[in-house]
């Protein structure tokens, strides 16, 4: 199981989840989502419009891998509009990040 959690913050729209490749959901702001998947390897990715995060490769095995997803701010200050087009650019698949919370063992 993948349970994704977007964090609060700047953006308006919501995310697109693909796990290895396949658009799995879409996630608003603040809300957590889990993701029935097999163990094993799987990458996972966050995308809005034309923006995304990194692939993120996760192992699930028996276990509950908790991520978090939200808007990477990246701290550049742009006093023309040719660099917030440099910045969109640059940074388009660096917009958001995704990264794992924790891992938490599944009881039965």
């Amino acid at each position: 199981m993948i349970r994704i959690t977007r964090a609060y913050g700047r953006g308006l729209g919501t995310y697109k989840i693909f796990i290895d490749d396949v658009f799995r959901g879409r996630i608003k702001k603040g809300e957590t989502k889990e993701f029935a998947v097999e163990n094993g390897k799987h990458i996972v990715c966050a995308k809005i419009d034309y923006r995304s995060s990194g692939r993120l490769p996760v192992k699930v095995k028996d276990s509950v891998v908790e991520l978090e997803v939200g808007y990477a701010e990246q701290g550049w200050v742009s006093k023309t509009p040719e660099n917030d087009l440099i910045r969109s650019i640059l940074s388009r698949h660096e917009a958001l990040f995704i990264r794992v919370k924790e891992t938490i063992e599944e009881s039965e």
